[in-house]
């Protein structure tokens, strides 16, 4: 799965945990600017993890606290997982 098509799946989780359209996620918006709280991070996370087939922790959401970023990130992850 390539960063574009994670960062895709970010942006859905984040309007439907947020209650907003699609379009309004700025992927390189802080996600403590966006109004994800804490219980809005775990539930993203849990989503993401069932849907990359990674495990997450909230650090990374902290690690990592864009899109942008963390999408880069978890694609580098898969990546060297798939190395591996």
């Amino acid at each position: 799965m390539t960063q574009q098509e994670i960062s895709e799946l970010c942006v859905a989780s984040l309007a439907n945990v947020l209650r907003i359209a699609k379009d309004r996620v700025k992927t390189d918006a802080k996600f403590s600017r966006i109004g994800l709280d804490s219980a809005m991070v775990v539930y993203v996370m849990l989503e993401l993890e069932e849907k990359l087939g990674l495990e997450l922790s909230t650090d990374d959401f902290y690690d990592h606290p864009t899109i942008d970023e963390l999408s880069r990130a978890l694609a580098e992850r898969r990546a060297a997982r798939s190395a591996a």
